[in-house]
C-alpha cells in the first residue's frame, strides 16, 4: 500500500478559558498532523504523486458549533508534498474534517452548504480532471495539548470502475465457419445506460451522493472514441464515478462496433452488469472483463477491491513542519 503522510508543525494553544492543567502557562504545543489515504495511495485520480498547487482544506467544529476554523486552504506549490497554509489553533474539544479537492475560498463554507456538486459525463472522465472529484474525506476528534497528534487517513468517496475488453475467435463446424468472432479493435464506444452522472459532495459528512430521482433520459455514461482504441485484453482507462443505488440492482452494458461495411450501422452488443447488494459503493473498485461475442457480452471475470494502486510506493508529504521529523 502506498502512504502519504502529511506532517504539519503547526501551533496549538488552549482557550484563555480552558482551565484544564494539562498545558501549563497555556504554552504554544506543536501540533503533529499526520494522514494517510486509506486503500489508495494519491489524493490524484490518475497520478502516483502530487501535483503542483494541489490543495486540501480543513474546518473545525467545537461540540456541536462550527469554527473556528471554515475550509482553510494547504497547498503544496511544488508538487514536492510540501505543504503550506494558515497556522491552526483550536479549543478544546474540537474536531477537525479534511478533504480533497480544495473548493472554494478559505474562511468560507466549500461549493453551496457545503456541499459541492460535480458531473462525470463522458467528457469529464479524463486524466485532467477526473482529479477535481476524485473526492477524498476524513475527521478527527480528542486531541490533547498532552499529545497534540492529528492523524487523517483520508478514503475515497466515488467509486472507480474498469473495464478489459475480449475479442471472440469465429466458430467453425467441419471446416465450415458457422459464427464469425468479434475483434474489440473495432469498438467505437460504449455505454452505462441507468448510471446516474451528477451528484454531490459534503465535505461536512464525506458522502457523495446522487438524485434518485433523475429522469431515465437522463442516465447514462457512453464513452466514444476511435476504432483501434481498445486492444484486447487490456485494461481501458478507468472511470470514476458516483456512488448510487441501482434501479433493478444492475446496469445495461451496451457496446457498439463498426466491424460492418461502410455506411452501414453500428453492430450493437449489450447484456446486464450486477453490482453487489444493488449499489456502487463509495471506495470500491470494480473491474469487468467482457467477451465480445456476435452472441452478445459474455461476462467474465469480475472482481470488488479497495481503491488501491501502486502498493510498492511510498511518497511523504510535510505541511509547515520540518521535512527531516521523525516522530
Amino acid at each position: 500500500m502506498k502512504n502519504i503522510f502529511i506532517l504539519a508543525a503547526t501551533t496549538l494553544v488552549l482557550a484563555s478559558c480552558d482551565n484544564n492543567n494539562d498545558n501549563p502557562g497555556n504554552a504554544p504545543q506543536p501540533a503533529k498532523i499526520f494522514a494517510t489515504i486509506g486503500e489508495s495511495t494519491v489524493s490524484r485520480a490518475s497520478e502516483a504523486k502530487w501535483a503542483p498547487n494541489d490543495k486540501i482544506g480543513i474546518s473545525s467544529t467545537v461540540g456541536a458549533v462550527g469554527g473556528p476554523y471554515v475550509n482553510v486552504e494547504y497547498t503544496t506549490a511544488a508538487g514536492d508534498g510540501f505543504f503550506t497554509g494558515t497556522d491552526l489553533f483550536f479549543y478544546k474539544p474540537m474536531t477537525l474534517t479534511a478533504y480533497y479537492p480544495f473548493n472554494g475560498t478559505e474562511g468560507t463554507v466549500p461549493g453551496v452548504d457545503g456541499l459541492i456538486s460535480a458531473n462525470t459525463g463522458p467528457d469529464k472522465q479524463t486524466s485532467d480532471i477526473q482529479p477535481t472529484y476524485d473526492f477524498l474525506w476524513d475527521s478527527q476528534s480528542g486531541f490533547t495539548a498532552a499529545d497534540p497528534k492529528v492523524n487523517f487517513t483520508f478514503a475515497h468517496k466515488m467509486s472507480k470502475v474498469t473495464f478489459t475488453f475480449i475479442s471472440s475467435e469465429s466458430a467453425y463446424n467441419n471446416g465450415v465457419e458457422i459464427s464469425k468472432g468479434v475483434d474489440v479493435s473495432t469498438m467505437v464506444a460504449y455505454d452505462l445506460e441507468e448510471l446516474v452522472v451528477d451528484g454531490t459532495f459534503n465535505t461536512t459528512t464525506g458522502v457523495c451522493s446522487v438524485d434518485d430521482d433523475t429522469p431515465e433520459d437522463e442516465r447514462g455514461l457512453k464513452m466514444e472514441f476511435s476504432k483501434n482504441t481498445v486492444v484486447d485484453k487490456e485494461p481501458m482507462p478507468s472511470l470514476i464515478v458516483f456512488p448510487q443505488t441501482l434501479k433493478g440492482g444492475s446496469v445495461t452494458l451496451r457496446i457498439y462496433t463498426d466491424e460492418l461495411d461502410p455506411g452501414a450501422p453500428l453492430q450493437e452488443y449489450k447484456c446486464l452488469l450486477a453490482f453487489s447488494s444493488g449499489e456502487i459503493k463509495p471506495g470500491c473498485h470494480y473491474t469487468y472483463s467482457i467477451q465480445v461475442t456476435k452472441h452478445g457480452l459474455m461476462v467474465g471475470q469480475m472482481s470488488i477491491k479497495g481503491w488501491e494502486e501502486e502498493p510498492d510506493r511510498f511518497m511523504t508529504a510535510t505541511i509547515d513542519g520540518d521535512p527531516n521529523f521523525q516522530e
